[in-house]
């Protein structure tokens, strides 16, 4: 449908709908709201925190968020008074709320939306691991899975991509985020916009990019903390993912919980009128997270909600999420003058544009009972989750006990997460059902060679409990090797799961030193959502090997076989740093160097306790086969403002094995008007090499991207020196200079 076309249509709309239906097209509510019902003290924090700790069941936290949920106001919908609601993803009950939809005036559908970023029922990788396969074909498939369950089911509306810089390995959000590298999470940004709202055989489907802006700077890491960084640093780091959505046309925005620089995300008109309306030209709505517009008011910058809801509006948030704020405080804020019905209409406009571009207008009901069973979770589909999973994993360390050898008979499974499907789906995988996941004991003995025998002892958990070690300990003995599967338990990181300690929480490092001790091969496998310290793993020469799994979601097992067993090749490389300490956060590789750079001597910048260096640096990344660079070359040692830099470099498998390697080219300014960092990633490619053969890999750069935004926040390209390098992660490679010349 033509854009004058639609406009014409929203027009029409707007001018026959009562302010009562114009602010219902602002509220969104969801199903899991609860109420103080006879009998149930409803106390969902301290649920929550029984969940995470253990103390009661997913299943029993299911049973008592039921026992509270409201119906589903069907009434309020034939009223016009709800225009979406949030994570409603219930087959059933989604066809219910369209039905009541369509019994209303003016028969608008609704939005469902739905936390969909990483599957619906075929729950892939974690964001962050699925970042670090550095392969946008790996998003292509995984987002038009995703949006081919979603839709089906009904589903129209997603609330991803997650596009928020994270630097801060203590801040449990960082599991769904796109790593620390602004050029990396903008290429990712793209891709993602483009595989859901493509105009495919499943139509489009809208998504949000989110959490707008700089969520991911929280102070120390702690979830909806303030944030309070310079107006340079925004545009540099954190603004790139979203401006890369905007432009790829992303049809949402959802604005963040914190206050940046003293204004709350939500309320503030600079960041979402000025910025990203103004400046980045988006053209679709906002919508605020959850209940952020009511928590104006605990930030201190709204007297009451009433004042919020006003505030939030007049900023540019079009609908505001469960807070019902708009919808209790709007129709007496028009009656009194203090809010404008064009500023409602403009609102309203936004949406309703929304709801005919992506087909909602003229298909409300995807729901087909028939297609879910053949279409969710299907073998194609799981298929696919495991190859993606694949190639989302790091290899950290190996000391040639991988891939495993064909003289290894007995293998003994250890380790409480190993048996854990919930922690193997991992967080945000709301969609998912644990009990679609394939454990770690499952896919390795399902996937073991002949005459090979697969043994399961608990031993140990993310407890500190020491009772199933001795058990553990002889069982090991007797085994030909050890695979110990550590690291974090479903809700330990996400959303308010922020943590002080990166150790392997519990009992698990001591058993793994205990294990290190023997004379049998030890195998690590890490089950996370963030960057752990692990140092006396990857320093213990009694732990062969480190492999990096993340939450895979539900082809864990069978991932994890694949590589365990050298059916594929490792080919992930880190997109985040891992700190040696968890006192060193945030660190990340793309730091300016100061006065004083770290090293040897005692008055430069480090700490006196932890190497300089970190324990793995950003694009780091092993393979059981070995890559050699040689032979970089430039086609220019001097470049004009107008012109395009091509650089290239020989890439040889020197191993044994076929691989993929993820080949990374970064600039240096040497010097510039502001301090520049040591490193920036502009361009990477990812090769697959057989044994022996080499391959020219070839980036070209033009000379507008080797600028940066000064203090006043204007972009410029200044003439000098540049170093150009190209190897395997941010810490090695060729490097050749180059001058930028008027």
């Amino acid at each position: 449908m033509e854009a004058k076309n639609i406009s014409e249509k929203v027009e029409y709309l707007l001018s026959i709908m009562t302010l009562a239906e114009k602010i219902g097209q602002l509220n969104q509510t969801g199903t899991t709201m609860v109420s103080a019902l006879p009998g149930i003290e409803a106390d969902i924090d301290g649920w929550v925190s029984d969940m995470m700790e253990g103390r009661i069941s997913q299943e029993e936290f299911s049973k008592r968020m039921e026992l509270c949920r409201e119906d589903l106001k069907t009434e309020q919908i034939e009223n016009g008074g709800i225009g979406s609601f949030v994570n409603l993803y219930d087959d059933e009950k989604i066809f219910q709320v369209q039905q009541a939809a369509m019994k209303s005036r003016l028969k608008i559908p609704l939005f469902i939306g739905v936390d969909v970023i990483r599957g619906y029922r075929t729950i892939f990788p974690t964001p962050l691991a699925m970042s670090c396969s550095w392969d946008m074909d790996n998003y292509r498939r995984m987002i038009k899975i995703a949006k081919k369950e979603a839709k089906v089911c009904g589903v129209n509306w997603v609330f991803g991509p997650m596009l928020d810089i994270a630097r801060d390995a203590r801040w449990g959000r960082i599991v769904e985020s796109p790593g620390e590298d602004p050029y990396l999470a903008s290429r990712i940004a793209k891709t993602v916009v483009n595989a859901f709202q493509e105009n495919d055989a499943y139509g489009r489907l809208l998504c949000t990019a989110k959490h707008f802006l700089a969520y991911g700077a929280v102070s120390g890491g702690q979830d909806y903390n303030t944030v309070d960084v310079s107006e340079r640093t925004l545009y540099e780091t954190y603004l790139p993912p979203f401006r890369a959505a905007v432009d790829a046309g992303v049809g949402s925005v959802m604005s963040a919980f914190h206050d940046l620089n003293g204004v709350p995300c939500t309320c503030s008109h600079s960041l979402l009128t000025d910025l990203l309306r103004g400046e980045l030209h988006f053209q679709g709505f906002v919508v605020s997270d959850a209940e952020a517009v009511k928590q104006c008011v605990a930030h201190g910058v709204a007297s009451d909600e009433r004042d919020a809801a006003k505030m939030s509006l007049q900023a540019g948030n079009d609908i505001d999420m469960s807070s019902l704020d708009y919808s209790r405080f709007l129709p007496d804020l028009v009656d009194k003058g203090e809010v404008s019905v064009s500023s409602i209409n403009e609102a309203v406009r936004r949406v309703l544009y929304a709801k005919f571009f992506f087909g909602i207008m003229d298909e409300p009901y995807r729901y087909d009972p028939g297609k879910i069973s053949d279409t969710v979770l299907c073998r194609k589909h799981r298929i696919a989750a495991r190859e993606v999973a694949e190639k989302s994993a790091v290899l950290l360390k190996n000391d040639g006990v991988l891939p495993i050898r064909d003289s290894v008979k007995h293998i003994l499974v250890t380790g409480g997460l190993a048996e854990d499907r919930a922690a193997l789906l991992g967080p945000w995988a709301f969609t998912g059902d644990k009990e679609s996941v394939v454990t770690v004991t499952d896919g390795i003995r399902n996937n073991a060679p002949s005459g090979v025998t697969v043994e399961f002892c608990r031993g140990f958990d993310t407890s500190d409990s020491e009772s199933g070690f001795e058990e553990m300990i002889k069982k090991a003995e007797k085994s030909d090797l050890v695979i110990a599967v550590v690291g974090e338990s479903a809700f330990m990181s996400g959303e308010a799961a922020s943590k002080v300690n990166l150790n392997l929480p519990g009992a698990q490092e001591k058993a793994m030193l205990q294990l290190a001790a023997l004379s049998v091969p030890c195998i690590a496998v890490l089950v996370s959502g963030r960057p752990l310290t692990i140092g006396k793993l990857q320093n213990n020469p009694g732990i062969g090997a480190i492999l990096e799994t993340w939450h895979m979601g539900c082809e864990s097992g069978n991932a994890m076989a694949d590589l365990l067993f050298g059916k594929c090749n490792p080919s992930g490389k880190l997109t985040v740093t891992f700190a040696n300490e968890a006192a060193q956060e945030p660190m990340y590789y793309n730091h300016p160097n100061t006065g004083k750079p770290g090293g040897k001597f005692k008055f430069t910048s480090k700490y006196q306790d932890a190497p300089v260096e970190p324990l793995y640096p950003f694009g780091y990344g092993l393979s059981y086969t070995a890559f050699a660079y040689s032979g970089m070359r430039v086609s220019k040692k001097k470049l004009e403002l107008g012109d395009t830099l091509n650089c290239e470099i020989c890439v040889r498998n020197t191993g044994l094995y076929a691989g993929e390697e993820i080949v990374q080219m970064y600039i240096r300014d040497v010097t510039a008007s502001c301090a520049r960092p040591v490193r920036e990633l502009k361009r990477f490619c990812k090769i697959k090499l057989e044994p022996g053969e080499e391959k020219i890999c070839s980036f070209a750069l033009h000379a507008s991207e080797l600028g940066f935004y000064r203090q006043d926040c204007t972009y410029t390209v200044e003439t000098g020196m540049f170093q150009i390098f190209i190897g395997p992660d941010s810490s090695k490679g060729e490097m050749l200079e180059i001058e930028l010349c008027d």
